[in-house]
This record gives C-alpha cells, structure tokens and sequence, in this order.
C-alpha cells in the first residue's frame, strides 16, 4: 500500500483548488442563461459610458430635448421576457438626483415589424429637466422557463428644460386599396405611437401603425369586414408625453372578399435560363383547398390565366413557365410534392423584369376584379450576384406593401417557406 500522506502546502493547495471548483459551480449555475444583450442599441453605444444593449425604440438612445412629463419609453429586447418581476428604472447619467422605478412592463407590438419582443414602461411621474438618463434592466426572467435573464443598461437619453402640453397633428395623409388590406401613408408634426381604425356599422378594427414615428406607411387588412361596408379610417395617435389626438382619412368600400392567397415569393433572375426558370410561389392561407382555375398572375404590360389546379390547405403552389425545368442544376429545386401551375412559355407579358416590376393575382375577369395579392417591384435583382435570389414575403399574412418583403433577395426557397 503507498503511503498516503500530506503536508501542510499540499493540503492548502488542495483546500484553494476545491474552493475555486465550488465556486465555479455557484457562478456557472447563476449566471443568466439568456443574454437580452446581444443585439446594440439604436444609435449606438451608449453614450454615457454604460454597455448599451436591447434597443430602445421610442426614444431612440441618444434622443434629446425630451418633455419633462414623458409618459412612457418602449424598449424591444432579443428575447421574450416574464412581465412579472421584471423591474427597470431610470437613472441620471451623472448620479445626482434619485433614480425612478418604472411601472410593470406592458407587452406592446413592435412596429415596424421587427425580430425581438416589445414592452412599454410607463413613467410615473415627472423627470427632472436638462437631465441625462440611463435606462437599466433590474432584473428578468426568460419566458417561458424563468430562467435568469441578463440585465444592465439599455440605453440613454436626455431630457429638455419644460413638459409638452399640445396635442399632436396629423399633417397629411393618402389612402389606397391594397388588395385585401387598405394602405395607409400619414404624417405627424412630432413623434408619436399610432394605430389605426376601420370602423364600419358593425364595429371598429384596431391595428398598431408605429411607435415613436412622425412618417408612417401602413396597411390594414379588411379582416373579414362585409364586403361592400362603409368603413371609416381613423388615425389615433399619441405623443410621447401621453397627448391624444384623432384624425379621420375617408373612408372607403370595402372590397370584394378574395381567396386566401398570397404571393409569398418572386424569382425574377434565375441562375439557369431566363425567362424559363422564373417563379412566382403562391400559398394558401385557407384551412379549405382552394381553386386556382380562372385566376390570372399579371405583370406591367401582360397576364396569365391559370389553369385548374386546387391547392390544398397552407400548401404553397408555383406558377412557372411552360418550360420549367425543375431538374436544373442551376437553381434551387423545389420542395417535392410542391403543386406546379404552368403557364404559357413566359410569365406575364414578356417574363418578369430584373429591374422590379408589378406581379398581381387578381380574381377572373378584366383588369378592374379585385386584386388577390401582389407584389410591387420594389427589389432590383439585375445584379449577377443576385442572380438565382429571390424575393420574399416576410410574413404570409401581411398586406401588400414595401416594407413586407426581403431586402435585398434572399436565396431562392421554392416551395420551402421562408429562408
């Protein structure tokens, strides 16, 4: 049997060594398992000197000449929070003067949409004037485990010398039917939070515009309104010292009820032969197949009308030219099973433009039926290194308009979802 024995210094050493794993083990099983951290502030670092993270949506870090009597700050962070037991204060920047708890965090929409998850955190009471402040996360946990969540400083702004009194203006405004959704430009003489109201006999529909915006661009969706109805477009708004004020753009008809589908993405500059390989994908949003027979897929100058065909429920369909090959090598095959809608041997009139161009579903008939769904143009893949890319919709659901889809083109995702 060896000899078993120990020192004094090999005993220390030891007792040191035990000492550092127990710790170890204490930091590794408190440390926060979700870093709210990861993504830097709007504006930028903090600049106060703090470790700017999150972001703070309205006001932006860095934002000046704030009222005095703000009503509330809106901050998005990376991932979802337990809105009981979070805690956030706001603190002067030069540690003079007392620090306010914020009120309980409320879960708000972000707008425009965005990754991450928002909350507004109403202020009590009155900040203090030419005062700089930093926003700090006491104390978190993730949704929906609990687990401990990073916390520090979010970001910083400053105050300007009095509070605002005066109601927010709606400047100027434009209404245009978007196919199944009505769009919406407004403009404010201040930054403020907006949604936006169709009210009809039957009642209103309220959808979230922005937040901390003075130029919004907007689209609703008619949800199910009775085709036909009257509605009244309403522009609610308030300002960030908690002044109301409502505005009315018209009203509108509301159009025919259309098939749930969506244009979901556009291949407009295949890496194999143009105009051969170029796609439009198509979904159904239904839970009910729906049939595609009779409806026409229209560019600037031309259409098609497509032949039967029935997509089933949340099945994506492409419609192709005549002479698609989903064999290629060049470009992404699509998804096996996914349902093919040839057309003539080019899409539209003449294939679709690198450049960006209109791309409408519309109901069978004439150019003046209501439009299903669209796509406006709004991404140039004519660049060689957006060749085989393809735009597309962010959100299936989502109105027609800009702000709705990929910039710049993603890789192609035929029948696959989003990228």
């Amino acid at each position: 049997m060896s000899d078993l024995r120990c020192d004094g210094t090999e005993l220390l050493t030891l007792a040191f060594l035990l000492l550092v794993a127990v710790l170890f083990v204490v930091a590794v099983s408190c440390a926060p398992r979700t870093d709210l951290f990861s993504e830097a502030a709007t504006g930028g670092d903090d600049p106060h000197g703090g470790s700017a993270a999150g972001a703070l949506v309205d006001p932006p870090a860095g934002a000046t000449d704030l009222p005095i009597n703000l009503a509330a700050v809106t901050v998005r962070l990376p991932g979802a929070i337990q809105v009981a037991g979070a805690a956030f204060r706001l603190r002067p920047a030069d540690g003079g003067g007392a620090a306010m708890a914020l009120a309980p965090p409320a879960p708000v929409t972000c707008t425009p949409a965005s990754t991450g998850s928002c909350y507004r955190l109403p202020v009590s009471g009155a900040l203090a004037p030419t005062q700089s402040y930093l926003l700090e996360l006491l104390a978190a946990s993730t949704e929906p485990d609990g687990a401990p969540a990073s916390t520090g400083v979010i970001g910083a702004f400053d105050t300007g010398a009095g509070g605002d009194l005066t109601a927010p203006r709606v400047i100027d405004f434009a209404v245009a039917i978007a196919g199944p959704c009505v769009g919406l430009r407004f403009s404010t003489d201040e930054p403020v939070d907006a949604v936006v109201v169709l009210r009809t006999d039957a009642g209103e529909l309220t959808d979230p515009a922005g937040v901390g915006l003075a130029a919004f661009d907007v689209a609703v969706p008619f949800r199910g309104l009775s085709p036909a109805a009257r509605a009244e477009i309403l522009i609610r708004v308030v300002d960030r010292a908690g002044n109301p004020a409502e505005a009315s753009a018209g009203a509108v008809d509301v159009p025919a009820e259309t098939p749930a589908l969506a244009i979901t993405e556009v291949l407009a500059n295949p890496a194999g032969t143009e105009p051969g390989q170029e796609f439009v994908e198509l979904r159904n949003l239904a839970d009910a197949d729906v049939a595609l027979a009779g409806l026409r897929l229209e560019d600037a100058k031309g259409a098609d009308v497509l032949p039967e065909a029935t997509l089933a429920p949340g099945a994506y369909a492409l419609i192709v030219p005549s002479s698609f090959d989903p064999q290629s090598t060049r470009d992404v095959a699509p998804r096996a099973g996914t349902l093919m809608v040839p057309v003539d041997a080019r899409l539209g009139s003449d294939g679709l433009s690198n450049a960006g161009e209109v791309v409408r579903l519309r109901l069978p008939g004439t150019d003046t039926e209501p439009i299903v769904s669209s796509y406006g143009g709004w991404v140039d893949v004519s660049a060689a290194s957006a060749a085989g890319k393809s735009v597309h919709r962010l959100v299936d659901g989502a109105c027609d308009q800009a702000s709705a889809w990929t910039r710049p083109a993603r890789a192609a995702t035929p029948g696959w979802g989003p990228p």
